[in-house]
């Protein structure tokens, strides 16, 4: 039996626990999420260059997953976007059943082997992308079909699973393996296994952005700023913050640049010199 459909010990009993032990509980063995990922950092740290080198190419990093792990892929990809103006050039996704699976369990998707090579067909893949299967148990089919169809197409694949010994660890070049163990409601992989997999893929879009220069230090240098109210304050405060300038001036700037934070700090940084 696969660790994650195992019962944990810590938590039998939990319906019977007072609400304060229950909750604590869960909290406490939400730990594990976060002590997978930081074991497995030196693992990251070799994929997240090979993930550098290959974008600099005009590679695109394909997230696949289904259920929980397809909706943590599919929001790591969206938000890159407004975050640090990054497209589906460069980070893109397949959430296993489609649309519709982002706000509605299609759990009969996963199984559609044939349906994954046709949705990675439309993606019309080129030797430098790389195709991230992203799956708890390490079987999906649909997710080990797109990694094989990848694989006779000379790209890179990459495994994360939250199981040892699994059939993506076979199949990918590359496999990060989050050993977060059995889960508080057995078998519920939403919880540890997928909140684990969001600080992975967290991790990863947010090194490549900061890679790519899309990050002004530890500030969103390229966030899409003129969307709202809130983000346009933010910008201010970012070039307030990293240049010295007046609130004012750093609104002025970025009025004249219709809050493109980017072309606006190129604007400053050209006056500086």
């Amino acid at each position: 039996m696969k660790e994650t459909e195992k019962i944990d010990q810590k938590t039998i009993g939990i319906s019977k626990m007072p609400i304060n032990r229950m909750v604590n509980t869960i909290i406490d063995e939400s730990y594990k999420s976060f002590n997978a990922v930081k074991n497995a950092g030196e693992k990251i740290s070799h994929l997240t260059e090979i993930i550098y080198n290959k974008a600099v190419n005009g590679g695109r990093i394909i997230y696949i997953g289904a259920g929980t792990s397809g909706r943590i892929a599919t929001q790591d990809v969206i938000e890159l976007y407004p975050t640090y103006g990054i497209g589906n050039n460069i980070f893109d996704y397949i959430m296993v059943g489609g649309k519709k699976a982002l706000y509605k369990s299609v759990e009969n998707s996963e199984d559609n082997t044939e349906q994954a090579i046709i949705d990675l067909k439309r993606k019309y893949l080129n030797q430098n992308d790389i195709i991230i299967g992203i799956s708890a148990s390490g079987q999906t089919p649909y997710v080990l079909s797109a990694l094989k169809y990848g694989k006779l197409l000379n790209v890179y694949t990459v495994g994360i699973v939250n199981n040892n010994g699994t059939e993506i660890e076979k199949i990918a070049d590359y496999t990060i393996i989050l050993n977060t163990g059995p889960e508080v409601i057995q078998g519920s992989t939403r919880m540890n296994a997928g909140t684990s997999q969001k600080i992975l893929l967290n991790t990863l879009s947010t090194s490549i952005a900061i890679l790519l220069g899309k990050t002004l230090d530890n500030a969103m240098g390229s966030m899409k700023s003129n969307f709202n109210k809130k983000l346009r304050e933010r910008a201010i405060n970012i070039i307030v913050q990293n240049f010295n300038i007046s609130n004012k001036d750093a609104k002025n700037i970025l009025s004249k640049h219709n809050y493109d934070i980017e072309s606006a700090i190129g604007d400053i940084k050209g006056n500086h010199q």
